[in-house]
């Protein structure tokens, strides 16, 4: 069925954080810095002040006066109080009636900056590979250092050990719509409408950063024209706010698509060093080596590290190990999630790496991970036991169309396999409030949809399977924090695992009361002539007949759903340095791509794909279909020529759509999509997350296609031709 989202779409009838209008209304600017490292000596605001139009310009002193003393004690200040970070970061903000004011205004303010040392990548701040006595250093903020088992003593015995080093690159979330926000602040309340992933985490933030009550600030969000996780922190709003409250007024702050590249949140680059250890044809130990650039990000990075670090050592089982990973700060913008944070780079030098591993020991690379992978009941490299897993019959699978396709492989062409793996968020919370009304079903929750359907249409489908009422009868709102009920938010294939969780909770509830009411162990709800009816049997009762007095005045049967996921464990024996982060449920892909490789150039071409996808149990088969196929294209963008750019200096060499190059149709394979059912994930009915698993395997599939065709490998991504003619010698 149409999702209910599509018509309004299609009209332009739904307001995204561009179309944001109040009365009154400022627009901002943002002034910022000239240099990637330095102080600010000197930044005169009166001449901005006295240009036309403008109506409040604020900077580092106006914190003092304008925000609670909170604001200046934060860690992360809206602007910085001591050293420059980055080029680029907000040190000012204009507000005026129209934006060319605003604009005109923030370009007049001309700071007298003192330049300090710059460090544009990780190698500038560790020239050689860092000991773990680098873990001291001002510019480390995460340190994660695991190990288990006599690593020493199985690579002394291996038959082989097989090193290599890899370097990956930022990618951008390149969402349709850019970051934008509105704010409010009177009478020391704050609103804020923007286009988030995360309206409650969004609040928290924003409270820590200006230093007031989260119950004073409400946090609405807007339809979303794309997040892929560069929609979750604070962003912009902090000086939304810091302007309404020096204003007094309404302002609106967006940014163009040259300034959303500027500005950060993207993928962490990284250098990742894997040794591993064979003997008698099976893996006996591994050494992990990660260091990962974090840009401006502030401390506390070790998530970024402790939850992306246990990809590397991938879905398979691992007898020892040593890894040790370093969250870096450089002098470029904050670096963040990006869709399937850091996985897809991981997966890249990961697999690559199994894959010329399996090539050196003359075995099949699918055969080479049936011997290694998961499979239930085994116990990851932290000790948690493996749940349903399909990753051997999507291996399985992966062999049989390899097969079918090798048996007609043109000179010039290979063919490559990857696995991946995920785990789904579900152990955030979730709430609903479901409201029966006399001519359907309410579902209120805290999230906007982001334009994967999970918000709008998973969760009415989830009701729809509980109740038998038509999803032409449900209807999916959103409130702000001030009415809907918490949720964590829309991130980490998380959404219908644990949200659709408190729906069919709330579901179950309505149907339990009602069933009690009609004297019957089994109901369903169907819908005639506008009126929601409860079938027991061959019995139909009117649902308005069923309600109390009080829940008539009410407009309906009201329930809260509510899922939050249970407290997983790793075993903490092994993790010496920092925090590992447990897996809350086991999801996996196994993808296949043929490439044609030309030889003088170093061009590629994928020639088809395919993706056999672990989803436990498809609640909507065409939403999953669309899910894979998005992902693999988002992953085919990584692969093959998505990368931020940067010059020695720290500044962003392709700061817009011109420069920074993304897949187009003609770039785009057929694609072959089978979904593998059976091994019941967290989810509702036994569901799995699918948003973000399918773009994980796609780089290192492309990468051993490439090996595969040429008997060269390349070592970083994107796989640019430049890259693949410097691996084929040409250059």
């Amino acid at each position: 069925m149409t999702r209910s989202d599509a018509a309004p779409k299609a009209r332009g009838g739904v307001g995204y954080g561009m179309d944001l209008e109040a009365p009154g209304m400022l627009w901002a600017a943002l002034v910022r810095a000239p240099v990637p490292h330095g102080r600010i000596v000197r930044m005169e605001l009166g001449p901005a002040r006295r240009m036309p139009g403008v109506v409040a310009v604020v900077g580092p002193d106006e914190i003092r006066t304008l925000l609670p003393k909170g604001a200046l004690e934060a860690e992360r200040p809206v602007f910085p109080l001591d050293e420059i970070r980055y080029r680029g970061e907000p040190i000012a903000a204009v507000a005026a009636e129209t934006l060319e004011q605003a604009r005109h205004a923030a370009a007049a303010v001309v700071p007298v900056v003192e330049s300090l040392r710059t460090d544009a990548r990780i190698e500038d701040v560790f020239p050689e590979w860092p000991s773990a006595a680098a873990a001291k250093d001002p510019r480390v903020v995460g340190h994660v250092h695991a190990r288990h088992g006599d690593v020493e003593a199985r690579f002394r015995s291996a038959d082989l050990v097989h090193s290599e080093t890899y370097h990956t690159s930022g990618v951008h979330q390149v969402a349709l719509e850019p970051h934008a926000c509105l704010g409010e602040a009177r009478g020391g309340k704050f609103r804020v409408r923007t286009s988030t992933q995360t309206p409650f985490g969004l609040r928290e933030d924003l409270a820590s950063i200006l230093g007031i009550f989260e119950s004073s600030l409400v946090v609405e969000g807007t339809w979303v024209g794309g997040g892929f996780g560069g929609k979750g922190a604070a962003f912009l709003e902090p000086y939304a706010l810091l302007l309404a409250v020096a204003s007094r007024r309404p302002v609106k702050l967006s940014v163009t698509y040259a300034e959303e590249f500027e500005l950060g949140r993207t993928t962490l680059p990284s250098i990742i060093r894997l040794d591993t250890a064979v003997r008698g044809g099976k893996i006996v130990g591994r050494r992990v080596r990660l260091l990962l650039d974090t840009g401006a990000s502030l401390p506390g990075r070790d998530f970024a590290v402790g939850y992306s670090i246990g990809f590397l050592l991938g879905p398979y089982r691992t007898e020892t190990y040593e890894i040790e990973g370093f969250a870096v700060q450089t002098n470029k913008p904050p670096f963040g999630p990006h869709r399937a944070p850091f996985a897809p780079q991981s997966v890249f030098a990961l697999e690559s790496h199994i894959d010329g591993l399996a090539r050196r020991l003359g075995v099949d690379p699918i055969e080479f991970r049936l011997r290694q992978v998961w499979r239930e009941g085994d116990r990851t490299a932290y000790d948690q036991p493996v749940g349903p897993f399909g990753l051997e019959a999507g291996l399985k699978a992966a062999a049989r169309t390899a097969g079918a396709w090798r048996t007609r492989l043109p000179a010039g062409h290979g063919i490559g396999v990857a696995c991946g793996f995920w785990s789904t968020s579900v152990g955030a919370g979730g709430e609903a409030r479901l409201s029966l009304r006399p001519d359907g079903l309410v579902i209120l929750q805290g999230e906007r949809e982001i334009g994967n359907g999970s918000v709008v249409h998973g969760l009415a489908v989830v009701a729809e399977r509980v109740l038998g009422l038509s999803l032409a009868a449900i209807r999916v709102d959103y409130g702000d924090t001030a009415t809907a009920p918490f949720d964590s938010g829309v991130f980490g294939s998380r959404t219908l695992g644990a949200l659709g969780q408190a729906v069919e909770r709330g579901a179950r509830s309505l149907v339990t009361i009602l069933a009690k009411r009609v004297g019957a162990s089994e109901i369903h709800l169907e819908i005639k002539s506008g009126q929601v009816l409860v079938v027991a049997g061959r019995r139909r009762h009117k649902l308005v007949d069923l309600l109390t007095p009080t829940e008539r005045a009410e407009g309906g049967l009201v329930v809260e759903g509510k899922f939050y996921g249970p407290e997983r464990e790793v075993d903490a024996s092994r993790v010496l340095a920092g925090s590992v982060y447990p897996y809350q449920d086991f999801t996996g892909a196994v993808h296949l791509a043929e490439v044609e490789v030309d030889r003088e150039t170093g061009h590629l071409r994928v020639v088809r794909y395919a993706a056999f996808q672990d989803v436990g149990t498809a609640v909507d088969p065409s939403a999953v279909q669309g899910q894979v196929e998005g992902g693999v294209v988002m992953g085919l963008g990584a692969a093959l020529s998505e990368e931020m750019l940067w010059t020695p200096e720290a500044r962003l060499a392709n700061p817009g759509l011109l420069d920074y190059r993304l897949p187009r149709l003609r770039d785009v394979p057929p694609i072959h999509v089978e979904l593998i059912e059976g091994f019941a994930g967290a989810g509702p009915f036994g569901a799995k997350g699918v948003g973000e698993p399918p773009i994980i395997p796609v780089p290192a599939a492309v990468a051993n296609a490439v090996a595969d065709a040429t008997g060269t490998r390349v070592f970083e991504m994107p796989l640019t031709p430049e890259r693949v003619a410097r691996a084929l010698k040409l250059l």
